[in-house]
């Protein structure tokens, strides 16, 4: 979803509202997390951050919080698997969508099945991935700009002055954020 997302959003908003939306919520989130950090020293409870919602502000954040997150997760994934077929449909199309969801959704409840320590073991290696992966972009990004392409053109801050790094203004700085909030988010729930 981050990958597929920040393409639409860097087309939106240019690079300029790209990078700076993703440093405001970034510095954001991490304020939030250092805050629940010192939160659990200080008040060990046993549960998790909505516990402190309930404790600190009122019990009905907390339930609400709970059922945001709750809501949160029955919404975006259904919308990542979504994605995954839509990416696989990019190299081919003779299989239905359907069916790349419905076996990845197969999957997801397999590891599910197999209780937190499979699943530990199945997001660590998935971690692993996703981190080699955001590697192998950032380094096919560098050779692509510098000319590594198929047609061998320097692209360099091409698109920094047409679009612009502001391609539509504080309209596409404002749609930015959506995305940028949504790479981020379940960043607070570790």
């Amino acid at each position: 979803g981050l990958f597929v997302g920040s393409g639409s959003a860097l087309a939106t908003g240019g690079p300029g509202a790209l990078v700076l939306d993703f440093i405001i919520i970034g510095f954001m989130l991490f304020n939030v997390c250092m805050a629940l950090g010192e939160l659990c020293v200080v008040f060990p409870v046993s549960g998790s951050f909505v516990v402190h919602g309930s404790r600190f502000l009122d019990p009905a954040w907390g339930f609400a919080m709970g059922w945001n997150y709750a809501l949160h997760r029955l919404v975006v994934i259904p919308l990542e698997l979504t994605v995954a077929g839509i990416v696989i449909c990019y190299w081919t199309t003779s299989i239905n969508i359907a069916v790349w969801i419905t076996i990845f959704l197969f999957v997801l409840l397999i590891i599910n099945l197999f209780g937190v320590r499979g699943f530990g073991e199945i997001e660590f290696y998935m971690a692993i991935i996703k981190v080699v992966a955001v590697l192998g972009f950032i380094i096919l990004g560098i050779v692509l700009v510098f000319g590594g392409g198929p047609n061998h053109q320097y692209i360099g801050g091409k698109y920094w002055h047409n679009p612009g790094s502001f391609a539509n203004g504080f309209k596409g700085v404002c749609s930015v954020f959506v995305t940028a909030a949504f790479a981020f988010g379940g960043t607070e729930l570790v």
